[in-house]
């Protein structure tokens, strides 16, 4: 079997097991470190909500502000309360305890991890692939596609057929790179996952697999609500549901740099969760910026007839 081969029969393999909707439980952070506690609930929530992967440490979720004994406690808090009802990824930043942490993932119960690429040294990645396809060969790695890293597509083509790489998460949201990047590699070889839901549609479109939305934090069966009807093929109602409060919700998060972590968590809470306090690079929100999470959630209880975040 060669390169590509074994790169298209690891990304069959978990590609049923990770398609579908992901649920990124935000960390909770203490002055003293992390309360596992308030993150099992918050797994448990979006799991009786209806997610169908759970990930640990993600983007939202500050993983990149964990150190590694912080990290596999998380990861250790949502594969318990996961109890195999759903696959758990783990999010693992791209550094020198990269494949320390994938090894250990493995062992306690991820099925996969998803890479947060810190610089756009396609070479270092590619070293780390190679590496992880050694170290840990029954771990799938999904990479996290954000800035600064930039592929090309002959970056990715390579990447794809020289490592045990199954999937990838766009994070740009630039619908001409994904098209691209995509058709490069032949669509079907990798595990295509979405992170905003204002891109849900075209990314649809485009054949995706799997989406993250922000909402399963705070709303898991809104999350649900409009990927169904995508899934079903009624993109007028997915349209109508996520221009309802997606749309809206990802241009307050977008609007000032810093503060898209912090408005899910004044989600969460205006919601009736707990989502514990953020770490700096986050900001802090203004009263204005509040009060506009305030009327969004607000509205979106409505449309759930008050199920949000109950």
């Amino acid at each position: 079997m060669g390169d590509a081969d074994r790169a298209r029969h690891r990304a069959d393999s978990i590609g049923p097991t990770l398609r579908g909707l992901w649920g990124f439980p935000l960390t909770p952070f203490t002055a003293g470190g992390v309360n596992v506690d308030l993150l099992a609930k918050q797994a448990l929530f979006q799991l009786d909500g209806g997610v169908d992967v759970l990930c640990a440490c993600g983007s939202i979720a500050q993983g990149d502000q964990l150190s590694p004994g912080e990290r596999l406690e998380c990861l250790n808090s949502v594969v318990s309360v996961a109890a195999a009802r759903v696959p758990v990824v783990l999010a693992v930043p791209v550094d020198e305890a990269a494949v320390a942490s994938v090894v250990a993932a493995g062992r306690a119960g991820a099925t996969a991890v998803l890479l947060l690429p810190g610089s756009e040294r396609v070479a270092e990645l590619a070293r780390l692939l190679a590496e992880l396809a050694c170290s840990a060969p029954d771990v799938p790695v999904v990479l996290y596609h954000r800035p600064p890293l930039l592929l090309r597509p002959p970056e990715l083509t390579e990447l794809a057929a020289t490592s045990g790489l199954a999937g990838v998460k766009d994070g740009y949201r630039d619908v001409r790179l994904c098209r691209r990047l995509r058709g490069a590699v032949g669509g079907e070889q990798l595990l295509w996952l979405s992170s905003w839901e204002d891109v849900a549609l075209p990314f649809f479109a485009l054949g995706f697999d799997g989406f993250a939305p922000a909402s399963a934090a705070y709303a898991p069966a809104y999350a649900r609500s409009w990927y169904e009807r995508l899934a079903a093929g009624d993109l007028a109602a997915a349209d109508r549901l996520l221009a309802a409060h997606a749309y809206p919700m990802a241009d307050l998060r977008t609007s000032r740099p810093g503060i898209e972590i912090s408005v899910v968590k004044a989600a969460m809470e205006m919601c009736g969760l707990d989502g514990g306090e953020t770490r700096p690079p986050a900001l802090p929100l203004t009263t204005e910026e509040r009060d506009q999470v305030r009327a969004l959630t607000a509205s979106l209880a409505e449309l759930l007839d008050g199920r949000c975040g109950r």
